[in-house]
């Protein structure tokens, strides 16, 4: 990854560490900015991060077009 603090797209949260996260961000319209907000909230709540090496952590997507600037809302 180009950074460590790169976090979002796929990820895996137990029921507890969500809550303790308090769920997703509400305050962003558009694409982005909740993934930098998500990696904030598990970092300060202290949790781990792990990654699967090479072929246990890919995955495929369905092909979507990225539309102009995320807005925060809050």
């Amino acid at each position: 990854l180009p950074y460590n603090e790169f976090f979002g797209g796929v990820s895996g949260l137990t029921v507890e560490q969500f809550r303790k996260i308090n769920g997703f961000p509400n305050a962003f319209w558009g694409w982005g900015g909740e993934d930098d907000d998500l990696w904030n909230r598990v970092h300060f709540a202290g949790l781990n991060v792990t990654r699967p090496e090479g072929d246990i952590g890919k995955y495929k997507s369905i092909p979507h077009h990225h539309r102009g600037e995320v807005q925060f809302l809050g």
